[in-house]
């Protein structure tokens, strides 16, 4: 009786086994299906608002417009000034601040990785530190210091301070893939003559360009927008970005919301533009720090 049951038993375990993997896969499937809705929803919903007519949204939001049009995204442009002086602001600070936090911080990052003496330990957990102050301890802070050095409601103001605010976490992202960089390159030009500054510049920072690419899509995405920072020192119109125009834009606008939703995806598309343009590097740079570190 036993030698008969214990072939069915094993069978049974194998069919319980197998449910269970079936189960499991259905599962992951419909939730990352779930998770893509979820993500591209509200992008639809935008999208399509965005080429309605106002009447039209009224009678039927979600579906897709009989009779789609650019006139929106013409109006944003022409008829107010608030997308254009917010694009410009926004790309006179995005610029300098992702080249600032690149230099600077892959530079920082190599020093961290390369010295491991008490001093250079207690600056990665300062920096580590840095990463978990929230943005509403130092608010009133950055802004009287920066009303003090006459800085509010300039664009020099707020690349020094959103690269403030970037910085410590750029720097151990990067120390964490630079630690992956064979010695014995440096070490070899430092034989062929090199000094410090070259071997950085010919051997080091040519490696770190997946690193890099993955933190410039990162950290443009940040700063770009960047809310906080900008409704706390950029206090004059001219000055604003394109965060917070899009927000007063959209309190103007509430009435016609085909306005203000072509406005947000005119705002979202350098980002988008940016993403696809690195995404090969993007990918290697994430795969690169998985599989070394």
């Amino acid at each position: 009786m036993t030698k008969v049951q214990a072939p069915r038993t094993a069978e049974t375990i194998l069919q319980r086994q197998h449910r269970r993997a079936m189960i499991a896969d259905v599962t992951k499937k419909l939730s990352c299906i779930a998770l893509v809705l979820i993500t591209l929803i509200p992008f639809y919903i935008s999208v399509i608002y965005s080429i309605k007519y106002k009447n039209e949204i009224t009678i039927n939001h979600l579906a897709w417009p009989k009779n789609p049009t650019l006139d929106n995204y013409i109006r944003v442009v022409t008829e107010n000034e608030q997308f254009l002086v917010g694009l410009k602001n926004s790309i006179l600070t995005t610029i300098p601040t992702i080249f600032l936090l690149m230099v600077v911080c892959s530079m920082a990052a190599w020093v961290l990785a390369r010295n491991n003496t008490r001093f250079y330990s207690l600056m990665y957990v300062i920096m580590t530190m840095g990463t978990l102050i929230p943005f509403q301890c130092i608010m009133l802070p950055l802004y009287l210091n920066m009303f003090n050095a006459g800085l509010v409601s300039t664009n020099l103001g707020f690349i020094i301070a959103r690269a403030g605010l970037q910085v410590s976490i750029s720097i151990l992202v990067i120390t964490s893939f630079v630690k992956t960089v064979p010695k014995e390159l440096e070490q070899a030009a430092e034989i062929d003559g090199c000094g410090r500054f070259q071997t950085f510049w010919k051997i080091v920072f040519p490696l770190l360009k997946p690193i890099n690419a993955t933190q410039l899509v990162l950290n443009t995405v940040y700063v770009w927008n960047d809310y906080n920072t900008a409704v706390v020192l950029l206090r004059d119109k001219a000055s604003r970005t394109l965060p917070l125009a899009q927000i007063v834009y959209f309190n103007e606008n509430t009435a016609e919301l085909n306005l203000a939703f072509a406005f947000f995806i005119m705002a979202m598309l350098p980002i988008l533009i940016l993403y696809f343009s690195l995404q090969r590097y993007v990918v290697s740079g994430v795969m690169a720090g998985a599989v070394k570190g």
